[in-house]
């Protein structure tokens, strides 16, 4: 039924036209706020139970308080277990499931300890609990929050608007990392960290450069320009996560 849409005799740069249409820019659908959110709330709700065990019980030496806590963290361990990192953590998957793995292994020492009411190995293994526990928030926690800001910007320019080339939403998505690069490049990495500090500003630096280069490109864009800036932006953000691996 579509045979006679377009009439044989069209001119072909009416054809040319239609072409063209078809590969401009489209409306994509706003990312998901869930979907950016570096939080997982199962393992917030975790917290809620490691906290006193760990502040209040552990100073204490109550034994008998954290042998309580078990039965307490086995639910939440499981709904821990089943969780789904949100798109934006996607690429921790693997540390994730690591250091997840970690605290389940020490949480059923805690547990065996906990069931033979041996003291030592209670607080012991409360401790090596508490500290996988603590390895597992640092697996998305951002090291530094202003770089979290920039990739939440990137994170919907690379895997939404890029790929359907919507171009109002592609020049909000880069003004806002334009504005973010200020903030960045004022960061300071934190104690631990600050022998890679001079590193970690050359690679904002040149974050920094490829975001101008993109909206430089969004002046007059096309596609294929458009798209080989994002993708620099995004090879550059990766860099800048390198200084952290």
């Amino acid at each position: 039924m579509f045979r006679n849409a377009i009439p044989p005799t069209l001119p072909i740069s009416a054809l040319l036209v239609l072409v063209a249409c078809a590969q401009e820019s489209r409306p994509v659908p706003e990312v998901p706020a869930e979907e950016i959110s570096s939080q997982v709330a199962e393992l917030d709700a975790v917290h809620e139970v490691m906290a006193p065990m760990w502040h209040e019980a552990f100073p204490a030496q109550d034994v008998g308080r954290i042998q309580a806590a078990v039965p307490e963290f086995e639910p939440l361990l499981t709904a821990l277990d089943a969780a789904t990192l949100p798109g934006i953590l996607q690429d921790k998957k693997d540390q994730w499931d690591e250091g997840k793995a970690r605290l389940m292994s020490s949480f059923q020492e805690l547990k065996t300890a906990a069931d033979a009411g041996d003291q030592a190995a209670i607080l012991g293994s409360a401790e090596a609990f508490h500290m996988n526990y603590e390895g597992l928030v640092r697996v998305i926690r951002p090291v530094v929050p202003e770089l979290d800001t920039f990739h939440q910007h990137l994170y919907g320019l690379y895997h939404y608007y890029g790929p359907g080339y919507d171009l109002e939403k592609i020049r909000q998505a880069a003004d806002a990392m334009a504005a973010d690069v200020p903030p960045l490049q004022a960061a300071q990495l934190p104690a631990r960290l600050e022998d890679r500090q001079e590193a970690f500003q050359a690679s904002v630096t040149e974050l920094g450069n490829q975001v101008a280069a993109l909206l430089l490109v969004l002046e007059d864009p096309s596609r294929d320009e458009v798209e080989a800036a994002i993708e620099a932006v995004h090879g550059a953000y990766e860099a800048v996560e390198e200084i952290f691996d």
